[in-house]
């Protein structure tokens, strides 16, 4: 009857329209408002035991959950938040098949004694009734209780939760040891055991080529062409090459960026890898654009395209806003590294692995930045390109996919 029931839901959830057609872009706007949102609630910040309010609109909330999104569905979530009420709605674009073009969810939210139940859930026009829906939440969540200590902790850290006109608020106590267990256990969803040591093993062979290199300028080709001989070598064996270039990709994000490989494989494996300071890698003659590139290709790996350009665009407007300015040439780099990720990580992974593994070409995955703007401050940003989604910033962004697609990997016969 279960099983019955699950299919008849799921096949009333596939409906010839999308649920959710637009949930908007960022704009120039929208970048200061989540930083300064996050840098208020960033965990260094704060104290064990500390209580504090967060509170968020519901168009901050749709930016960043979207731009969250793995980009190799096509899927939008969009959240509408009222007095006491919360409403979300989610699709996803399904493969051709003769039911359906879309997957349509939605659920509505109460806030009921300052916290959050779930009050009604739908499968595209199929409503679950109230007499299964309450029971079955209610067992699901005493069962999480009982089986995750985690997720029993969390649910007691969050105090209260408002649901506002455009808006949501959230009490919360921070404690420090529960984070710490919550990113423990995710690593391990999100990260299996077999590919942390995958990660490792790219990670230990990435600190002998620094060992090796001192700190003259060097091509970050010098590094790519031994490490992806090595994913070449080792796909022979595991048969997968796109999880080794997910591994690589993730190992050289980390290994570039200067940040703990602890963080993906937990403090006992990684104590195993002596490390070794960062040579001078260069991409075009720039430092910066080798770490934009990289560090881009790495959140693809692990998040999704969309979120690493997301993440991309955000920091070049954070620096038009008192850093170092909005640098074209940096959201080329950043581009370059999520395509070529995109690669490394479809159906061409084993061909990318043997290109890469004899070319030293750095115009096969970066194309030259010349007479792309830089260093624009504000004022400057928002009277030349006006905004994120206007006209003349897309003719910038269609240079920058134009010059990508020009590279030799993104050619058929590379």
């Amino acid at each position: 009857m279960i099983v019955i029931t699950a299919i008849y839901l799921i096949f009333r959830a596939i409906q010839p329209l999308p649920l959710v057609a637009d949930v908007g872009t960022m704009l120039h706007g929208d970048v200061g408002r989540i930083k300064s949102l996050l840098q208020e609630h960033d965990p260094r910040r704060l104290r064990d035991g500390e209580t504090r309010e967060f509170q968020i609109s519901a168009r901050d909330i749709n930016l960043m959950v979207n731009s969250a999104l793995p980009a190799q569905k096509e899927q939008a979530i969009d959240v509408e938040l009222m007095s006491k009420l919360a409403v979300i709605h989610y699709t996803l674009a399904l493969p051709d098949n003769p039911v359906g073009d879309y997957l349509n969810l939605s659920a509505v939210l109460t806030q009921h004694e300052d916290k959050a139940t779930l009050k009604q859930l739908s499968f595209g026009s199929a409503t679950v009734p109230a007499w299964i829906l309450g029971p079955t939440s209610s067992a699901l969540n005493a069962l999480m209780k009982a089986l995750s200590a985690e997720y029993r902790d969390l649910i007691d850290s969050v105090k209260i939760v408002q649901f506002n006109t455009d808006s949501l608020t959230v009490l919360y106590q921070w404690r420090s040891d529960l984070a710490e267990r919550i990113q423990s256990k995710g690593r391990n969803i999100l990260i299996s055991p077999q590919e942390q040591e995958r990660i490792l093993d790219y990670y230990a062979q990435i600190m002998d080529q620094f060992r090796r290199r001192g700190y003259e300028p060097v091509s970050l080709s010098d590094l790519l062409r031994p490490m992806f001989f090595m994913a070449l070598q080792r796909s022979e064996i595991s048969h997968d090459p796109v999880a080794e270039n997910r591994a690589l990709l993730l190992a050289l994000g980390v290994a570039i960026n200067g940040s703990s490989i602890r963080h993906l494989t937990g403090n006992e494996a990684a104590s195993s890898v002596k490390t070794y300071r960062r040579p001078n890698y260069q991409l075009r003659g720039r430092g910066d654009l080798a770490k934009h590139f990289v560090i881009s290709a790495a959140i693809t790996a692990t998040g999704g395209s969309t979120l690493a350009d997301s993440i991309g665009v955000f920091k070049e407007v954070d620096d038009s806003q008192g850093g170092t300015g909005f640098s074209f040439p940096d959201l080329l780099a950043d581009r370059a590294g999520v395509s070529f990720a995109e690669i490394a990580l479809g159906q061409n992974a084993a061909k990318l692995q043997q290109y890469m593994s004899s070319n030293t070409s750095e115009a096969a995955y970066m194309p030259a930045f010349i007479q792309l703007p830089e260093g624009l401050m504000e004022l400057e940003f928002k009277s030349r390109y006006e905004d994120l989604d206007s006209e003349t910033y897309a003719l910038v962004q269609a240079e920058i996919e134009q010059r990508i697609a020009t590279c030799a990997i993104h050619q058929q016969d590379f």
